[in-house]
């Protein structure tokens, strides 16, 4: 994190840009996501306006350099495609999602993602290669025949093994099983599988239970000293493995996914890895 001291009077995202050198829709693109901080607080409206003596903490701008989809597919058959999904992509819709990214490099308009992960989670990512199997994957996701387990590096140690919490998420059930692989320095590892998969789930119901994901902007803590985690951009939640009988193929598949490197760094430097 780069930490500057204002001395005049100015919106943040006039500040931003100018300390950064960017243009200012690139600035205000940096605040939203809520990567910068006012004297120690996330700040994400453009136009704060930012005092005389304010400290303000910068983000520097890297993420995936060493990125590629070619060398991110984790499993492929004649009917489907799993990708190490990476942080800062959308799973679909957009120009830069990994589901455009996948059709150009396969040269293939017919791909489709059957799932979806939040854009600062990574992980285990699939596609099928045509909307027939599509269709058939999407009903294993229906009749909840797949099995999601995740990790994240969460605040706070845990005193438990196990837990399954049971929160409604938008009104709808919801439930989680939440296994405890190891804790230190005030943080835990955990290892989560969830029969349900409503949106943020994971991340609500840990910040329900007191242990909410590093970095996460939204469930997380708002006020933060600790140098160490404002540098983190993200939240550390992945999609580790993803398993499920292959209607298709008619066998068991499972598929793994390893961490990406902020994960894991951090992860080292808190003796959790």
């Amino acid at each position: 994190m780069k930490k500057v001291r204002v001395t005049q009077e100015t919106s943040l995202k006039e500040f931003v840009a100018h300390q950064l050198k960017i243009s200012k829709n690139r600035a205000k693109e940096l605040i939203d996501s809520k990567t910068v901080f006012v004297n120690n607080k996330r700040v994400w409206i453009a136009s704060y306006q930012l005092k005389k003596g304010d400290i303000v903490e910068l983000p520097t701008v890297d993420n995936n350099p060493d990125w590629s989809i070619e060398n991110s597919i984790l499993y492929e058959d004649s009917f489907i495609i799993a990708v190490n999904k990476p942080p800062f992509l959308e799973s679909e819709g957009t120009r830069e999602s990994v589901e455009y990214l996948l059709r150009s490099f396969k040269k293939d308009r017919k791909i489709r993602a059957i799932h979806r992960l939040d854009r600062e989670t990574t992980g285990v990512l699939l596609f099928a290669k045509d909307n027939r199997i599509f269709e058939k994957f999407k009903k294993l996701w229906q009749d909840k025949k797949v099995e999601k387990v995740y990790s994240a590096i969460s605040h706070n140690e845990a005193v438990f093994k196990k837990k399954v919490v049971n929160i409604p998420v938008e009104g709808k059930y919801a439930k989680s099983f939440i296994y405890t692989q190891k804790t230190r320095n005030g943080f835990s590892l955990f290892r989560i599988k969830i029969p349900t998969g409503r949106k943020h789930q994971i991340r609500i119901h840990l910040s329900k239970i007191r242990h909410p994901v590093v970095g996460d902007k939204l469930y997380g803590p708002k006020d933060m000293e600790n140098p160490l985690l404002k540098n983190i951009k993200r939240h550390l939640l992945h999609a580790q493995t993803i398993s499920f009988f292959h209607p298709f193929l008619k066998k068991k598949i499972k598929i793994n996914a390893p961490h990406f490197p902020d994960f894991i760094g951090f992860g080292k430097i808190i003796r959790l890895l």
